[in-house]
């Protein structure tokens, strides 16, 4: 996927998680917005997979490309790193996602082709923020779904080429060789209905 395209769809995702909580009260920030985590949950994960993001991205640039963990720690580490999150609000873990997404997005362009671990295996960072992308939109649907209205991204079909293809190449092997081609053609079958389905939402 062309770079501008990807940094265009990872901006577009970090505004969206920005508006979408935009005028939200304190129940709204108290009830459940993902599986068993309230709004402020929520915006406590983005935070710390924000923080993730750069620290891999610092590794990358010291020349470490192996993943920080692997993959089967994923859930164990996803709840770690929440309960030790500092004590905040909503609104406050927002806005501190916002400005750290921001900043990684300015350190993107000089490391794109740097080779970069995260916890299915090793690509590129810009390969890795196709799926960053996805993840902001993911999370944006969700809050959306908790005030009762829904999310789509305008760029969805790109969306779900860049962040398959960072996917498949983390695979290597014949498998990754014989889907990446298809892409294309699997990304005109709904491809926002894809990405929820392959993350375990119900479009």
């Amino acid at each position: 996927m062309d770079r501008d395209v990807v940094l265009r769809l990872y901006d577009d995702g970090v505004r969206a998680v920005e508006h979408v909580v935009e005028g939200w009260d304190g129940e709204q920030w108290a009830q459940p917005a993902c599986g068993v985590w309230s709004g402020t949950d929520l915006a406590g994960h983005v935070l710390t997979v924000i923080g993730w993001y750069h620290s891999w991205l610092d590794r990358a640039e010291a020349g470490d490309a192996s993943p920080a963990f692997p993959i089967d720690d994923l859930s164990e580490q996803t709840a770690r790193s929440l309960a030790e999150l500092p004590e905040g609000t909503g609104p406050d873990r927002v806005a501190a996602f916002v400005e750290e997404a921001r900043r990684y997005a300015e350190r993107l362009p000089a490391a794109w082709d740097l080779p970069f671990g995260y916890p299915r295996g090793t690509v590129t960072a810009g390969l890795h923020a196709a799926l960053a992308a996805s993840e902001w939109h993911l999370h944006t649907w969700d809050f959306a779904r908790a005030a009762g209205g829904e999310h789509r991204p305008s760029g969805a079909t790109a969306l779900f080429i860049a962040s398959r293809e960072c996917l498949i190449v983390s695979q290597k092997g014949l498998g990754a060789r014989v889907q990446r081609p298809l892409l294309p053609v699997a990304a005109k079958r709904d491809a926002w209905g894809q990405i929820l389905r392959r993350s375990g939402r119900t479009p």
